[in-house]
C-alpha cells in the first residue's frame, strides 16, 4: 500500500534543530542513567566484581548509540521518503530502517556489556546474538501488527498515532527478548565458571 501523498508529505518533517537538541539532552540523562542501571543488573548475573565497570559499560554502550541512531534516523528518513516514496511503501521503508536500527542498538549495547566483563569473545558472541534477536522480534511485531491493521502510512493512521505505537511495541518487545537472550548466556558464563568440567569428568559421565 502506497502512503497518501499528504500523509507522506508530513510523515518524517524534518525538525528545527532546537526541537531536538533540548530533548535529546535530557533524553540521553535517562539513556545514561537507565544503561548503568542495566549494566550493573547483567553486571550481577555474569558474576562481575566490579560494578562500577558494569555501570560504564553499560551507560557507554547504551546511550551514545541509542541517541546517535535517533539523530541518523531524523536525518534519513526525509531522504529516504523523497528518494524512494513513490516506489516503496511507507509502511515497508518504515520497515527497513527500524529493523536495522535495533539490531545496531541491541548489539552495541550487548557487546558493550561483554566488553565490561573483560571477555571479548563473549562480546562478539553477545553483540550479533542479541542483535539479532532484537531486530527478527521487532520484524515480527511490525508484520503482526501491519496485519491487524496497525500499518504505517495508511489512511487516518496519523489520528492513532500508528508510527509510535508500532516503534514503540516492536522496541519494548525487542528489549525484552534480546534482553533474554543475553541474561541467558551471562547465566550460562556463570554457571561455567562457577561449575568447571574437565574433559576427563566429560568423558567419564559419558561413559557411565
Amino acid at each position: 500500500m502506497m502512503c497518501p501523498s499528504d500523509f507522506c508529505a508530513n510523515a518524517f518533517q524534518p525538525l528545527d534543530p532546537m526541537q531536538v537538541v533540548l530533548p535529546a539532552i535530557f533524553a540521553l540523562g535517562g539513556f545514561f542513567a537507565g544503561g548503568a542501571g542495566w549494566g550493573i543488573l547483567m553486571g550481577r548475573l555474569a558474576p562481575a566484581a566490579n560494578r562500577r565497570r558494569m555501570a560504564i559499560a553499560g551507560a557507554l554502550g547504551f546511550a551514545p548509540i541509542t541517541l546517535a541512531a535517533g539523530l541518523m534516523l531524523q536525518a534519513i528518513e526525509p531522504i529516504a521518503l523523497e528518494q524512494f516514496g513513490a516506489i516503496i511503501p511507507l509502511h515497508r521503508l518504515f520497515t527497513l530502517l527500524f529493523v536495522p536500527t535495533a539490531f545496531l542498538i541491541a548489539g552495541v549495547s550487548a557487546w558493550a556489556i561483554g566488553m565490561g566483563l573483560n571477555d571479548n569473545a563473549l562480546a562478539q558472541t553477545l553483540g550479533w546474538r542479541v542483535g539479532l534477536a532484537a531486530a527478527i522480534t521487532f520484524l515480527m511485531i511490525n508484520l503482526t501488527m501491519e496485519s491487524a491493521g496497525w500499518v504505517v502510512g495508511a489512511p487516518r493512521a496519523e489520528e492513532r498515532f500508528t508510527m509510535l505505537t508500532v516503534m514503540f511495541v516492536g522496541d519494548l518487545g525487542a528489549a525484552i527478548v534480546g534482553g533474554a537472550v543475553m541474561g541467558r548466556m551471562l547465566a550460562k558464563r556463570w554457571s561455567d565458571t562457577a561449575h568447571p568440567e574437565s574433559s576427563a569428568d566429560i568423558r567419564q559421565r559419558a561413559e557411565g
